[in-house]
């Protein structure tokens, strides 16, 4: 063989190598985090920037672990040259994904009347939620303002509580947005029954850390938190804050 053909042979040889000893690691830390948290769905396995700590993505959420899986390390991951949160990047983009698995057409989306986005907001709700309540009464300013909202449900008392079967109501009214809008009034949506995302949203939210609502995220999957006043909200993206 000639020596630029066994060359080649060599580096693909090489690079085959390499390629199944990753896809090796990848499984054998997969079954690691299993082993810990069973129920764990682990959509992605990749090196960190430290060496030897790999990043792991189960769904939205993400946490590291050591090479050798002897060690779980949940926090984040600053790059100080850079002065920048690469844990803190990469937890948005997981929730972009996040909001993408879910589809646009299992929310409730006050849209401007355009019909034109400028930006969209992403906002786990509760229909008895008091500031959740306050935030859709100023929607107007929102919309007024080229900003679509999408509602996702998450009943803060839990699935199967009275705050679920409200949201389910919604959920499968004929007009959602008017039903919502009528719950947050304080109004009486009838009860139905119908397939619904309300359970996806909320387990969803619980992966995201959501704890209390409004929980607000920009179409980014950057986090803005929680309640914060429309008109400051149209204020702080005209002003490229957020």
């Amino acid at each position: 063989m000639k020596p630029s053909k066994l060359l080649a042979a060599l580096c693909l040889l090489a690079v085959a190598c390499a390629t199944r000893a990753e896809d090796d690691l990848q499984k054998r830390l997969t079954a690691r985090i299993r082993s810990v948290l069973p129920d764990a769905k682990v959509t992605s396995v990749k090196p960190a920037p430290i060496a030897g700590l790999y990043e792991i993505m189960i769904g939205p959420s993400l946490l590291y672990m050591t090479e050798d899986g002897k060690f779980i390390v949940k926090g984040d991951i600053f790059d100080v040259a850079a002065k920048h949160n690469v844990t803190m990047s990469r937890r948005a983009q997981a929730r972009v994904e996040g909001f993408k698995s879910l589809g646009p057409d299992s929310m409730i989306e006050f849209a401007p009347a355009s019909g034109q986005a400028k930006r969209t907001l992403y906002v786990f709700t509760d229909i008895d939620c008091g500031y959740c309540r306050k935030l859709h009464k100023d929607i107007k300013t929102l919309t007024d303002a080229g900003i679509a909202v999408r509602y996702m449900a998450f009943p803060r008392t839990g699935l199967n509580s009275e705050s679920y079967n409200k949201a389910v109501a919604v959920w499968c009214a004929p007009d959602r947005k008017q039903a919502l809008t009528d719950a947050k009034n304080g109004k009486t949506v009838e009860s139905k029954e119908c397939p619904n995302p309300v359970k996806d949203h909320f387990r969803m939210g619980e992966a995201m850390g959501v704890h209390g609502t409004p929980a607000v995220y920009l179409d980014t999957g950057e986090e803005l938190g929680g309640y914060i006043p429309p008109g400051e909200i149209v204020r702080m993206l005209n002003e490229g804050e957020i």
